[in-house]
C-alpha cells in the first residue's frame, strides 16, 4: 500500500480530491493534504509518501520548485503536475524534474487515477529491479559464512533433504564437498578454561578456534564447520588425496597445542573414522558428543578416536534423542504447532521402518511430553490433571498398553487442542480492536478523521490495523466511515432542523459543497431535495 500526498493552495481542490476518490480501490493507504509547498515539505518529511499530485502555480514556491526541493531529500516520490496553463515551457520543466506525468485543469478524474495506477505501476517495477538475481547474489555471499553454518546444522540434526536439493545447495554456498567424498568428522569442545567467559566473549573464542583450526589444516584439507546448539564445534574435514586422511590425527595434536598456546585454554577433541558423505551425521555428531562426555570429566584437552563399536552402541543408547533441536517447549511457546507435532513424531520413530522403542523408553517419552504440556500449555482455567485428560491417566496407569501411535494421537489432541484456544484468543483480541475503531469513529465523526489518527489512537501500525479491521468485518476503516456518515446524514436530515452547512460540520466534512457532492453520488439527490421529499 502506498502514500499520496495532495498539494494546492486551493483547499476545496485538495479536499475534493482526498475525499472523493476511493484510493484505497488503487493501493492508496494514506492521503495527506497540504495548502502549500511549505506544508507539502513538513509532510514530506515526516510520513511515508511515494505519490505528489501538486498544482503548478501557487504563491510563495510553485509546484516546480516543490519537486526541485523534494528531490533534494527523496529521489523516489513519483510527482504528478496539475496545470491551468497549457504553456510548453512548463512540460518542459516537468520532464527536466522528472516529473511521473502533467494534466491540465479542470482535472478529469479517469486521467488523475489512470496517472496514479502508473506511477505505482512504476514504483513497483523498480522495487523488482532492486530485488534482482544482482542484489540476492550480493546478499547470499554477504551471508555466506552464517548459511554454510546453517547447512551443516541440518544435517546434523538429520533433517530430510534430497540428493538434489543437498547438491543444489553445496554448489550455490560454494562448499567443496559432494555426494561420497571421503571425510572425517572432528568435533570439539572448549573445556574448563573457558566457561567463566560471557557469551559475547565465548563467540568470540570459538570464532578464534575456527580460525586456528583454518590455518592449521589448511594444507592439504579442505573443511567445512559449523557451532552446533549446544556450544559443540564440528569440523568436515575431506582431502582429494585419499591417503592424506591418515595424517588428520597429527594435524588434530597441533590444534591442540596452538589454542592452548595463544587462547591459554585446553579443547577436547573426538576424530571419526573415514565416512562417505553425507552418509551417517548425526548418528556421528551425537556418538562423537556422547564420547566425549564419558571420557573427558575432570580430565582436560582429551583426543578420542571414535571406531565403529562406539558408533553402533551410541545409536542404542540414544533411541530416544528428546533434546535434538528444536527443543519441543520452544516450539510450543512460539505457536510453531505443526513443527511440533512433527517433532514429536520423530521422537517416537512413528516413520523410520524397523525403529521402535522399548515400553520403558515410550514411558520415558510420556512422562517427557506430559511435563512439558504442564509448563508450556498450562491455562489458569484448567488443572494440570484436567488439561492432560484422561487418556494420559490411562496410558500412566497401564503401560501395557502403551504404544507409538497411541502416545502421538494423545499429544496431537493436547496441542490441536491448544492451537485453536490460541486462534480464538486472537480473534476475540481483533474483535476488541474492531469495536474500539468504530466507537472511535462514532464519538469523534465531527473531527478529521484519519486512518492514521485512529491508529495513533488504538496504539497500532496504520497498516496492520487495517488488515486486522478488514480481516474482522470484511470491509476496510473508510467504508465504515463513508457508511456512517451517509447513515447520519439521513437521520439529520430528517429529523433535525439542522441547516445544510451545519449537518454537514457534525459530519466532519470541510466543506459544505464536498458534502452535498458526496451525499448526491451516494442518495442520488441533494440534502435539500432529500428533506423536502
Amino acid at each position: 500500500m502506498y502514500g499520496l500526498l495532495i498539494v494546492d493552495d486551493e483547499k476545496s481542490v485538495v479536499d475534493s480530491l482526498a475525499l472523493t476518490i476511493p484510493w484505497e480501490d488503487y493501493g492508496i493507504q494514506e492521503v495527506h493534504r497540504a495548502y502549500s509547498a511549505t506544508e507539502a515539505l513538513d509532510i514530506a518529511s515526516k510520513y511515508a509518501v511515494d505519490i505528489m499530485i501538486t498544482d503548478i502555480r501557487m504563491p510563495e514556491m510553485d509546484g516546480l520548485e516543490l519537486i526541485l526541493e523534494i528531490r533534494r531529500f527523496s529521489s523516489k516520490i513519483r510527482c504528478i503536475i496539475l496545470s491551468g496553463h497549457d504553456e510548453f515551457e512548463y512540460a518542459q520543466k516537468a520532464i527536466q524534474y522528472q516529473a511521473a506525468n502533467y494534466l491540465l485543469k479542470p482535472i478529469n478524474t479517469d486521467e488523475l487515477i489512470q496517472a496514479v495506477t502508473k506511477a505505482i505501476a512504476n514504483i513497483e517495477h523498480e522495487w523488482e529491479r532492486i530485488s534482482s538475481f544482482q542484489q540476492i547474489q550480493h546478499a547470499l555471499h554477504a551471508n555466506m559464512p552464517l548459511l554454510r553454518n546453517q547447512l551443516l546444522k541440518e544435517l546434523l540434526q538429520n533433517k530430510a533433504m534430497s540428493h538434489k536439493i543437498l547438491a543444489d545447495r553445496l554448489s550455490m554456498l560454494e562448499i567443496p564437498f559432494a555426494s561420497s567424498d571421503p571425510f572425517i568428522m572432528m568435533v570439539i569442545r572448549m573445556e574448563e578454561e573457558f566457561s567463566g567467559y560471557d557469551l559475547r566473549s565465548l563467540s568470540l573464542l570459538e570464532y578464534a578456534v575456527t580460525n586456528i583450526a583454518e590455518e592449521v589444516f589448511q594444507h592439504p584439507f579442505k573443511l567445512w564447520h559449523c557451532i552446533t546448539e549446544q556450544g559443540y564445534l564440528v569440523f568436515l574435514i575431506k582431502n582429494s588425496d585419499l591417503h592424506a586422511l591418515d595424517s588428520v590425527d597429527s594435524h588434530a595434536v597441533r590444534l591442540q597445542n596452538n589454542v592452548q598456546k595463544f587462547l591459554k585454554g585446553a579443547i577436547s577433541i573426538c576424530l571419526s573414522k573415514e565416512q562417505c558423505f553425507p552418509d551417517h551425521l548425526s548418528d556421528l555428531y551425537l556418538a562423537s558428543v556422547s564420547a566425549i562426555n564419558r571420557n573427558v570429566g575432570s580430565n582436560k584437552s582429551y583426543f578420542i578416536t571414535l571406531d565403529k563399536k562406539d558408533a553402533d552402541s551410541h545409536e542404542q543408547q540414544n533411541l530416544i534423542n528428546l533434546y535434538e533441536p528444536p527443543l519441543l517447549p520452544n516450539l510450543l511457546e512460539s505457536g510453531n504447532w505443526d513443527e511440533a507435532i512433527s517433532k514429536i513424531s520423530r521422537i517416537l520413530f512413528l516413520n523410520e521402518v524397523g525403529k521402535e522403542l522399548s515400553h520403558d523408553q515410550l514411558f520415558t517419552v510420556l512422562l517427557y511430553l506430559s511435563s512439558t504440556f504442564s509448563i508450556s500449555l498450562k491455562s489458569q482455567d484448567t488443572t494440570v490433571e484436567e488439561m492432560l485428560g484422561e487418556e494420559f491417566e490411562f496410558l500412566l496407569r497401564k503401560k501395557s498398553q502403551l504404544s507409538s501411535q497411541r502416545i502421538y494421537s494423545w499429544a496431537e489432541k493436547m496441542i490441536n487442542q491448544r492451537r485453536k484456544q490460541a486462534s480464538n484468543q486472537l480473534m476475540n483480541a481483533h474483535e476488541q480492536i474492531t469495536s474500539k475503531v468504530r466507537t472511535y469513529i462514532q464519538e469523534h465523526l465531527a473531527e478529521g478523521i484519519s486512518l492514521q489518527v485512529i491508529a495513533d489512537y488504538i496504539g497500532l501500525h496504520p497498516v496492520y490495523l487495517s488488515k486486522v479491521y478488514k480481516t474482522v468485518t470484511g470491509e476496510t476503516i473508510g467504508d465504515y466511515l463513508y457508511s456512517l456518515r451517509m447513515n447520519r446524514a439521513s437521520y439529520l436530515l430528517l429529523n433535525s432542523d439542522l441547516k445544510i452547512a451545519d449537518v454537514s460540520k457534525a459530519l466532519g466534512f470541510l466543506a459544505p459543497p464536498h458534502f452535498i457532492k458526496i451525499f448526491k453520488k451516494h442518495h442520488g439527490c441533494t440534502p435539500q431535495e432529500f428533506r423536502t421529499r
